[in-house]
């Protein structure tokens, strides 16, 4: 090793660690983000992802901002940022050598932040969402052929298919007249969700079904409840929370439970498991061999790179989209013609309501289907 080699190494170390500040600070103003946005204080919340952010972080930026912009009323503004999370990403597909290489001395949160396969496809369900809420029906179809690419198998691999996109994409394709590719992603869903009685031919639900279609107007709602758990707590039990709407006091039907998001990441986590066992062992190993030769000309110098590259870089990359919901869900109930408002009841398994809401927008309208989505966060 040259006589430069430890300096280098160790500025390179020093700039590892710049990074990890950068990130840090990145961490903190998420932190503060997703605090306020299950807080329902959506405008501090979007403030916070306002400011400048390290490069590799941008995708993650932009999908948290765009959930707090989308359950805010904000849908261009969301749209935008989602777009903008899309387009880097599809950028993002030629893969960084130079990245890939640095993160063998710092760790895997150097590199640009991809998400799992389920998170880039809700991406665009998400963006989908943002279309409905505009009555832009055509634009939320093109959405929903994105969404579909994602989960082909050249895309999705061996990670887990989601039922409640597939609903998702089947909906706008049905508002847009494509009935038969609706059904096809229809048919999907209910395989995908067994425990549902689920239409492929109408995409209605069980007994609401025939009421649905003797009705003047029905209302499609998206449900979404709960908070995507941290990786320690996915096996957390299904608590089995669910929705009922009520037009004034008449109950018009309940939602139905189409993806646990804790089942995709925890399938995604485990998928990926032996893959960061490996490259951890590799990148310590490599860290151990360029402390090891460091050591032998300066036992200080090389005791020092071991504290930077193996006792303050190694790290896990745990990066993740933690505004998502837990529960994603579909009421698809019979509603009044003249329909203005409804109100949603979020209850436990054992039914009991948790909180009540009157939701007047989100509310769209296609011919006589009514459109909607709602969370049960705080407004």
């Amino acid at each position: 090793m040259s006589k430069g080699a430890p300096a280098r190494i160790l500025t390179g170390g020093a700039a590892a660690i710049a990074l990890a500040v950068l990130a840090g600070c990145a961490t903190q103003a998420l932190n503060s983000a997703r605090r306020d946005f299950y807080q329902g204080h959506f405008d501090q919340a979007s403030t916070a992802l306002e400011r400048k952010l390290p490069k590799q972080d941008r995708v993650l930026f932009l999908m948290e901002r765009g959930t707090v912009r989308l359950f805010s009323g904000d849908y261009e503004n969301s749209a935008r940022d989602f777009v903008a999370a899309y387009d880097r990403l599809t950028e993002l597909e030629t893969y960084s050598l130079s990245k890939g290489g640095a993160s063998l001395l710092v760790n895997d949160s150097i590199q640009d932040f991809r998400g799992f396969p389920y998170e880039r496809t809700l991406l665009h369900a998400f963006t989908a969402l943002d279309h409905l809420a505009l009555s832009n029906w055509e634009h939320a179809a093109v959405e929903a052929r994105r969404l579909l690419d994602s989960l082909s198998p050249e895309k999705l691999g061996d990670y887990p298919d989601d039922a409640y996109s597939r609903y998702l994409a089947g909906f706008c394709l049905e508002l847009i007249g494509d009935s038969s590719n609706a059904r096809l992603q229809y048919e999907k869903a209910a395989a995908l969700a067994s425990q549902v009685n689920l239409d492929p031919n109408t995409g209605r639900f069980g007994s609401s079904s025939s009421a649905s279609s003797n009705a003047a107007a029905e209302l499609v709602c998206f449900v979404m409840m709960g908070r995507a758990p941290a990786p320690e707590n996915m096996l957390y039990p299904d608590s089995g929370l669910y929705a009922e709407i009520y037009s004034g006091n008449t109950l018009l039907g309940r939602s139905q439970p189409l993806t646990d998001v804790a089942d995709l990441a925890s399938t995604s986590y485990q998928k990926d498991a032996a893959r960061e066992v490996a490259k951890s062992v590799t990148r310590i190993a490599v860290k151990e061999t360029i402390a090891y030769q460091i050591e032998k000309d300066n036992e200080a110098l090389g005791a020092l790179a071991r504290i930077i590259l193996i006792g303050l870089l190694e790290r896990p990359d745990t990066r993740r989209w933690e505004t998502l919901p837990r529960y994603l869900e579909v009421a698809r109930v019979p509603c009044p013609p003249d329909l203005t408002e409804f109100t949603i009841s979020f209850r436990t398994g054992n039914g009991q309501e948790i909180s009540r809401r009157t939701i007047a927008a989100p509310l769209t309208r296609q011919g006589s289907t009514f459109v909607s989505f709602v969370r049960d966060i705080p407004r």
